[in-house]
This record gives structure tokens, sequence and C-alpha cells, in this order.
């Protein structure tokens, strides 16, 4: 997650430096090619480049809106499984006879979120279980597809399996359904891309709109139309990348929900519950960006 603060040149060349620099070389080539050769069939009206460019601003900014609403359920959604797993040390804690069980239950939990993190970005969690979980029970997991599910389901058989009253398990059967219902909604925005219509289109047509850019604005800028379709393409080169980056919350980019610094949280919050001398510190933020 890109933090707020001072904009850089640097970052903002990169975010859309490539297709920028192909949209100054083609106002360039615009530019020459109007003055060298003048051609009649060059001349396009001002009115209907600005009637494609209200039509391209308004469908990207309708995908937009639907990117960052995925981006804020993935946030909404990781934010619940905070609270629940807060929730769920607590009444370990609290309702649990046997404090080790208990440990043993808040550093499964401990050791779900990391799985669940490692999961969503499609990389193997295997160095980050170890020394978690029984070393026999990753030789299981090996085996099995959605490995945070098959932790927590052990959590859930760990708890049935102290023996506690039904109506205290009811209370962790509600916490742990929470912790699935959040799994289950992370995997529904990470399995289900967006629609053909938000996902490609708007490339099409942004494109296609800075290429006849310099072709509307030649005949009125003149030597100035690499300047003004260019700044014009940025916002709209600019308003396309936003909508690339925010649609997929889960891909361990610059724009992702920030999980490696929302699980060393989790983690950092159940150990201290535990009393444990952990010496973690909260993830810090590095060049403006925060994972």
């Amino acid at each position: 997650m890109i933090l707020p603060g001072r904009a850089h040149l640097g970052h903002i060349l990169h975010y859309v430096g490539k297709p920028l620099v192909w949209l100054l070389a083609w106002d360039i080539a615009v530019t020459a090619f109007w003055y060298l050769v003048h051609p009649v069939w060059i001349e396009f009206p001002t009115l209907p480049i600005t009637l494609l460019g209200s039509a391209v601003a308004v469908y990207l900014s309708f995908r937009n809106t639907t990117a960052y609403a995925r981006w804020w359920e993935a946030r909404t959604l990781w934010g619940a499984m905070v609270n629940a797993s807060r929730t769920l040390a607590r009444d370990a804690l609290t309702l649990l006879a046997d404090r080790h069980v208990a440990a043993r239950v808040i550093h499964r939990q401990i050791a779900y979120v990391h799985a669940l993190r490692m999961h969503l970005r499609r990389q193997t969690p295997w160095d980050e279980l170890d020394g978690r979980l029984p070393s026999d029970e990753l030789e299981r997991l090996h085996g099995v597809l959605n490995v945070p599910n098959a932790v927590h389901s052990r959590t859930a058989a760990a708890i049935a399996d102290t023996g506690t009253d039904p109506i205290l398990l009811a209370t962790f059967a509600r916490t742990l359904a929470d912790i699935s219902n959040a799994q289950g909604g992370m995997e529904r925005i990470k399995n289900t891309p967006l629609p053909q219509q938000y996902a490609v289109y708007p490339a099409i047509f942004t494109h296609g709109f800075c290429l006849l850019l310099p072709l509307g604005l030649v005949e009125t800028l003149g030597l100035y139309t690499p300047l003004g379709s260019t700044v014009a393409g940025f916002l709209f080169l600019a308003l396309l990348q936003i909508g690339n980056d925010m649609q997929n919350p889960f891909e361990n980019k610059e724009d992702d929900v920030p999980m490696t610094a929302l699980t060393r949280g989790i983690e950092i919050d159940l150990r201290d519950g535990l009393g444990e001398a952990h010496g973690l510190q909260p993830v810090q933020p590095e060049d403006g960006i925060l994972w």
C-alpha cells in the first residue's frame, strides 16, 4: 500500500513511464509530419476529441470505482480478521481451563494468518509455518491445496478436544465462523477477476484515445502539441493504471492491501496477550510503501 505523502517524480515516471514515452514519441511524430507534409486528412475538429475524452474519462471513473470497491472490501475483510484473531485469543485465555492449550490455540492462529497471507499471494508458506506448527502437521499440509483452511480446521478440532462446556464451545464456534467467512470473502476477491468489460476495454479505449489525441490537437496547438497531448495523455494513462493496480488487492504489489504489516500486527497483539517476550516490531514502510 502506497502511503500518503509527497509525490516523487521518479515514482510517477515509473508508474506510467513506458506508455508515456511511447505517447510522447507519437506526439512528436505527428507534429513533425504535420509541419513537414501538411496533410489535409489529419485535420480533426476539436469537438469529437473532447467528446471522446469525456466518454473515456467517465468509463475509467466507473471502472476505478469498481476496482476501489474491491480493494476496500479486501481491507475490510482483513480488519475483520484482525478483530476475530484478537477475540479468539481473548476467549482462549479466559474460557479454556488449560493455559497451555490456550497458548497452543493462539500460536495456531498466528500460523494461520501467515499461511493465509501466503495463500492469497500464491506463495509457498513453509518457511513461515516452520516452527509455528508441529513437524508432523507440516508434512500433512504439503498434500493440502488450501493450507490456511486446513490449519483453521485443525484449530477448531483442538478446541473441541478440550472437552469445554458446549455453551462455551458455541462462543468459539461463532468466532471461528467469522474467521472462515473473512477468508472466504478474500478468496472470492482473489479468484473472481473483473468482467471483461472492465478489465480489457478500458486499456483499448484509453490507448486509442491517446493515439487520436495529437491528431485532433496539432492544428490548434502547433509546436506545443507534444506538450499538451502528453500531459493530457498522462492523466488518462494514470487513471488506467490506478484501476489496474486496485482491482487485484492480493498480488504482492505496491498498491496491495498491506498483509505483511497486518499479519505482523496480529502476531504482536496475540503474543503480547500471552505475555511473551517476542522482540517483534511493526512493519515499517519502505520508500513510502507498506507491504
